[in-house]
């Protein structure tokens, strides 16, 4: 037999009535476009959020030539000095590529190592770091690649006494002039692990970067020249025991370096005018990833077996990071901690992009990193990937992290649609989220952030935009077992006597049972009138406003908001959950929730 949602509704307000042992908090209320129920199935629901969700087509390279600084090698040097060139890109057997680089002029920063316990071997001393930096490009730049001695072309490579050709940046002609006017936003690139910015298909993938319209500058970080820690060791427990200290020391090097990396292109004549410094981001591999996260806040276990963890040096110039295979630690070691527990400091948005089959970074790993994140968070699944990166990969990755830092770093509004909507890159890699959360955006003049909590004792979610209500389940006036789960989103406060309310907006009922000791909120005044109607719901008003919908799904500038319901109609503690994040409808409805649909838009 179909129901719809009357029939619904019906069997929540009509099933046997059980007293309830807590007090749900009387407080909150939810917005609903208006949607048509399915009518098929044991229990009615809705068109899922999730059909919103969309495959993207991969994005083509961006728009720009681009150029690299210098990196000429001095390949007799390096014959008469011996050694393999990948010993002097990555720092191993004494080497580094600072030794075998041809001319002066070569990007490079000679910080001073801070003098704390986590440089056991270099603290106070002045560290080397090359650095290479693509850019975009004019059109009309003529200079030749530079083929590196291992074949590998680095494009319009400037030489010698050669300034850099930057793209010009168009500009409003407004007075006074923005501060980003003429200028280019910033992405530093951390490589992997004894890796390095050029190795393998590295320098593709910095011309990538830089082709949609970022200056990308890379540290060879040279880790050889700290520890002899190499990828296979990672997971060998006795080797990171015996040498814990040095690996420590390449770890805490790392951010590091990225920071100088920073320092060094804000100052520089020919790039520093020409980056702007509000929108810089990040990008590593591998312990590239987990070198973002330590500048964003999380901190580096420094301990084993207590597994206590120490701030590295962070950069909050960083806006927001991109880690594709990203460490976050072995199970016998997590990369920021017990637990990885102080993740929770990173408050910058991070996209995460791991592969299902990687055991050198297990995925699993990074989720609870992810799921510790207090930022915009995003975790996506490249299925069968290993611990690599291939050319083949590349739709999939730059279709994730483009969208992310046009978002993120230029506050573009389609492309942070493009992220509330994108289920998978078509045509590549089987890819998809595994945890999403889009927090909402500073508060605009009009607008509420709706709160939700969760009673650990009687299982039940509720949310509210009252600050009244928030401060009194806080203070555990509500009764006991609640606490915040950080999930938020906007809507609009309740417009007083004089305010007048646009058309696109509704205003959401809310109504409490205590025969279920539950919540129920709703913009469609269809389900209002019928629980106004009812002999055991209570009326508690408006709850806020929210934007309208159509009846299929939330417009552009929207994010949707989805209802859940437990299906507990018969027992004492059914109760609804409101989602924004389709990684949490599909936990939920893979611990029996059923997906009602979208029943409101918040603004985005």
């Amino acid at each position: 037999m179909r129901l719809n949602l009357f029939d619904n509704l019906a069997r929540f307000l009509w099933s046997p009535l059980l007293c309830a042992c807590l007090i749900t908090p009387s407080f909150a209320t939810t917005k609903n476009q208006r949607i048509e129920r399915s009518t098929s199935g044991p229990h009615a629901e809705f068109p899922s959020a999730r059909n919103q969700s969309i495959e993207y087509p991969p994005l083509a390279p961006g728009e720009f030539p681009v150029a690299c600084s210098n990196l000429a090698h001095d390949t007799v040097r390096m014959n008469q000095l011996g050694g393999s060139l990948d010993d002097y890109w990555t720092g191993a057997n004494d080497r580094y590529v600072g030794d075998i680089l041809l001319e002066p002029d070569t990007l490079k920063t000679r910080p001073r190592v801070p003098d704390n316990d986590l440089y056991p071997g270099r603290r106070n001393s002045i560290v080397e770091f090359a650095v290479i930096t693509c850019y975009p490009t004019e059109s009309s730049n003529n200079r030749p690649d530079y083929l590196l001695p291992d074949g590998q072309r680095i494009p319009h490579m400037q030489r010698a006494g050669q300034a850099s050709i930057l793209a010009s940046q168009p500009c409003i002609t407004i007075f006074p002039a923005p501060p980003s006017c003429g200028r280019w936003p910033m992405l530093v690139f951390s490589h992997g692990l004894a890796g390095s910015p050029v190795d393998g298909k590295s320098i593709d993938f910095l011309v990538r970067l830089a082709s949609y319209g970022y200056i990308v500058s890379a540290p060879f970080h040279g880790d050889g020249r700290f520890s002899r820690l190499k990828v296979e060791d990672v997971g060998d427990l006795f080797y990171v025991i015996r040498n814990f200290d040095r690996i420590v020391e390449l770890q805490a090097m790392r951010p590091f370096s990225v920071k100088a990396v920073i320092d060094l292109m804000l100052a520089h004549p020919d790039f520093g005018a020409r980056i702007d410094a509000t929108r810089i981001g990040g990008i590593g591999g591998s312990m590239g990833g987990a070198t973002m996260t330590w500048l964003l806040g999380a901190h580096l276990t420094d301990n084993y077996p207590r597994l206590t963890a120490k701030a590295t040096v962070q950069d909050p110039r960083i806006k927001a990071a991109v880690g594709y295979v990203p460490y976050a630690g072995q199970s016998f070691l997590p990369a920021f901690g017990d637990d990885n527990a102080t993740a929770k400091n990173v408050t910058a948005p991070y996209l995460s992009i791991s592969g299902t089959s990687d055991t050198t970074a297990p995925m699993f790993m990074m989720e609870q990193a992810v799921n510790n994140f207090r930022g915009a968070r995003y975790q996506v699944a490249l299925s069968g990937v290993e611990h690599t990166y291939q050319s083949s990969y590349a739709n999939d990755v730059f279709g994730w992290a483009i969208p992310f830092f046009a978002a993120y770093l230029n506050g573009d509004k389609s492309a942070l649609d493009r992220l509330t909507r994108q289920k998978n890159i078509g045509g590549g890699l089987n890819d998809y989220l595994r945890i999403d959360y889009v927090p909402p955006t500073p508060l605009a003049s009009g607008e509420v952030l709706v709160d939700e909590f969760y009673n650990t004792i009687i299982r039940h979610h509720f949310v509210t935009a009252s600050n009244a209500d928030k401060e009194a389940i806080d203070r555990g006036s509500a009764g006991a077992g609640w606490i915040r789960t950080g999930y938020q989103f906007k809507a609009y406060t309740i417009p007083g006597a004089a305010e007048l309310r646009v058309a696109s907006q509704v205003p959401v009922c809310r109504f409490y049972t205590p025969a279920k000791n539950t919540h129920f909120f709703s913009a469609d005044m269809r389900d209002c009138q019928l629980l106004r109607a009812s002999r055991i719901w209570i009326d508690e008003g408006i709850a806020f406003w929210i934007d309208s919908a159509n009846t299929t799904s939330c417009g552009p500038g929207t994010l949707a908001v989805t209802r859940l319901s437990d299906s507990r109609w018969r027992e004492t503690t059914s109760n609804h959950r409101y989602v924004t994040s389709n990684s949490v409808i599909e936990d939920m409805k893979a611990n029996g929730w059923f997906e009602e649909g979208v029943v409101m838009c918040a603004p985005l």
